[in-house]
């Protein structure tokens, strides 16, 4: 069996665009930009922190401790150990010199039970990684036009560019530093890629208050890292950036412009277990970080958030445990990016949370591998919580792959999302028999425009009776046995409804959504088979978005797709034994299969798991469990995903032979065998 290391986490492999046959490049990017290589950090700061254990009243004088070793820490001397035991933390702040991480013995050995929150610039956290001198969207300093931080963006529009020129600065931009470009939003819909919000004139979504994420009326953003600056006098500067601009509609009218919130690089937290239920905000706050991780961590309890990101660039989240939040609300997350791109969200696992991931402006960024279990109901007790691809205006150009949870959602509760790509995900829009609110895989609302669905397999058995319900119009919608029993739902204001499109909490329909929309090769359970549809496949061309390709290219297209957008083989951490990839219409030998009995219905890779029922072929043999699902089985999870938080640790289901194993166990076939 091929062994992998955790200490060496890598990044997607470079490799050409392998999308670059089925999807047009107005569409898509090069998502292997996503994520970094995490350091290997070995050597220990000067200072070590002296901790008492099982103290409440220890609280304060803990977090002194812990940052007393982290500002003791170096460009050479990066790691503060925590050593096994439970201790209460009152909040640490991260010194912003970086380079450093606090690593425990294990998330089963190593406890911190967060009593209190660092400021984090007002965004509280249990950790706050930060830099010294943090600014926020409505900053002073970055204020359009006469901030010190800020710049106009005058030239380098195009997609792909790297090239830019600022002007018009009130500083000179940061070398070796991160940058957020960012332009007005839409004051009207053009009929193509519309990023709007409350600021625009028209009605754009139904949340009903003034803000959003990004600077003010400026929702579209991208954060990247400068990398040369060169001076053209008079306040302007050509800036090389990496990656290039994301976006296809960039404009001169809606006045573009640039800024920086100051920078803090390499920071992480591994190895370790945090209890979040007195931290009303983030238990990890990742703010203005350039390349910084949460690794083998496991989180319970979390507030808004168990892990936040804001203005970051390349965070990984990664190898980790979520379980339950405080309250099982609507703003309960796992996992909630904002003005940050070319995050890696990888092989985690979140059981019993209300919404896994909550893509708060994010672009670039990369959700994959992470397996979602019995999400809990909120809004009204039937209620199925997803995956929001998009929960604000200006989600962009992210991929969701081989992911295994209920949704994808992608509301027009704060603004607009485009240009998304869900490739060789399961999902089945489906939680039990009582959860019959928000039933659908896939939903796309009101001013979700030329998104991309390609490869994946779609709907519970028995259950999903329609194969899409749609806006034909601004109130009008095709619909046949509503949305809830639908595989999609596209278009639509509100559930099984159109607005009037007369007061900014009421949208209308969007039949754009449906008519831009890309679908190829998805298997589905009412379809029960693939749909390789010419049709489907071949939008035409829109405002700011190309037309993909044609229906007759489609129709000569070989049925054939690559096996991952962002990987060029498995990935290291991948176990030998199992599919590569593995879910997908070419998978014809997957291991998930469905259950009779007590947990009817439910995922299972085993009749054992069934609790006296029985396991039965499902959705076409097409899935084979992810990494990520195996371990939480193999760990005691029922089939449902009820009973109580998991003893995690990611060396219990990836052997890493450079570090002690934990006593008394194996590694066969991707799962944990006892010995």
């Amino acid at each position: 069996m091929r062994r992998i290391s955790l200490l060496f986490l890598f990044a997607p492999l470079a490799m050409a665009q392998n999308w670059s046959t089925f999807i047009d490049p107005s569409r898509a990017i090069d998502w292997t930009t996503a994520g970094f290589t995490i350091p290997n950090y070995t050597v220990n700061c000067s200072t070590q922190p002296s901790l008492t254990a099982n103290s409440s009243g220890a609280a304060s004088s803990n977090a002194t401790a812990i940052q007393n070793a982290l500002a003791s820490c170096d460009s050479t001397h990066n790691v503060v150990n925590i050593p096994a035991g439970t201790y209460y933390v009152a909040g640490v702040t991260y010194p912003s010199h970086g380079n450093q991480v606090i690593r425990g013995a294990g998330p089963t050995l190593t406890k911190i039970i967060s009593t209190g929150q660092a400021s984090c610039e007002g965004f509280g956290g249990g950790l706050c990684m930060i830099n010294s001198s943090p600014v926020y969207t409505q900053s002073p300093e970055v204020v359009d036009g006469s901030g010190t931080q800020q710049c106009r963006w005058t030239a380098g529009y195009s997609q792909g560019s790297t090239s830019l020129t600022f002007s018009s600065c009130g500083g000179t931009p940061p070398t070796n530093g991160i940058v957020i470009l960012d332009q007005i939003v839409d004051q009207s819909d053009n009929g193509g890629i519309y990023i709007c919000n409350e600021t625009t004139p028209a009605s754009c979504n139904y949340d009903g208050e003034g803000g959003s994420f990004g600077r003010p009326t400026r929702n579209q953003t991208q954060t990247t890292f400068i990398t040369s600056v060169t001076s053209l006098g008079g306040g302007s500067y050509t800036v090389t950036i990496s990656p290039g601009v994301y976006f296809t509609n960039i404009q001169s009218g809606r006045t573009p412009g640039a800024w920086w919130p100051g920078t803090v690089s390499n920071e992480g937290v591994e190895n370790l277990s945090m209890d979040g239920t007195s931290d009303a905000n983030y238990t990890v706050d990742l703010y203005s970080c350039n390349q910084c991780w949460v690794k083998n961590v496991t989180l319970l309890n979390g507030g808004r958030a168990s892990v936040g990101m804001l203005q970051s660039f390349r965070p990984v989240i990664r190898d980790s445990y979520f379980y339950q939040s405080q309250n099982a609300a609507s703003i309960s997350y796992n996992i909630e990016p904002e003005e940050t791109s070319a995050a890696l969200f990888e092989n985690n696992i979140m059981q019993q949370t209300t919404l896994p991931i909550m893509m708060n402006s994010c672009t670039g960024c990369v959700a994959d591998y992470n397996y979602a279990v019995d999400e809990k109901s909120f809004a009204y007790p039937t209620y199925v919580g997803g995956l929001f691809s998009s929960h604000s205006g200006g989600n962009e150009f992210n991929l969701y792959e081989g992911n295994n949870v209920v949704s994808l959602l992608a509301d027009d509760a704060w603004g607009s999302t485009a240009q998304q790509t869900y490739f060789r995900n399961m999902l089945t829009g489906w939680k039990n028999s009582t959860a019959i609110g928000s039933t659908i895989p896939i939903v796309h609302r009101s001013y979700v425009r030329a998104m991309n669905i390609v490869g994946n397999v779609l709907g519970q058995p028995s259950f999903h009776t329609a194969y899409q319900c749609y806006a034909t119009g601004n109130t009008t919608r095709s619909c046949s046995a509503g949305e809830n029993k639908s595989i999609y739902s596209m278009g639509q204001a509100f559930t099984d409804d159109c607005g009037t499109g007369t007061a900014q909490s009421s949208p209308y329909c969007d039949a754009l959504t449906f008519s831009t929309l890309m679908r190829w090769g998805n298997w589905d359970t009412v379809t029960n088979g693939t749909k390789w549809d010419s049709t489907e496949a071949s939008p035409g061309a829109v405002t700011y978005v190309s037309a993909n390709f044609s229906s007759s290219y489609f129709g000569s297209l070989a049925h054939t797709l690559p096996a991952s957008l962002i990987y060029n083989s498995a990935p290291i951490w991948w176990p030998s034994s199992k599919n590569w990839p593995p879910i997908g219409p070419d998978v014809s030998t997957g291991n998930v299969g469905i259950c009779t009995g007590t947990y009817a219905g439910q995922q299972a890779t085993s009749a054992g798991q069934c609790s006296g029922g029985t396991m039965n072929s499902a959705w076409g043999s097409h899935i084979t469990s992810i990494p990520a699902q195996d371990c939480a089985l193999a760990l005691g999870m029922p089939a449902d995903g009820s009973g109580s938080a998991l003893a995690f640790d990611a060396s219990l289901c990836y052997v890493i032979p450079s570090a002690p194993r934990l006593t008394g166990t194996v590694i066969a076939s991707g799962k944990v065998v006892i010995q």
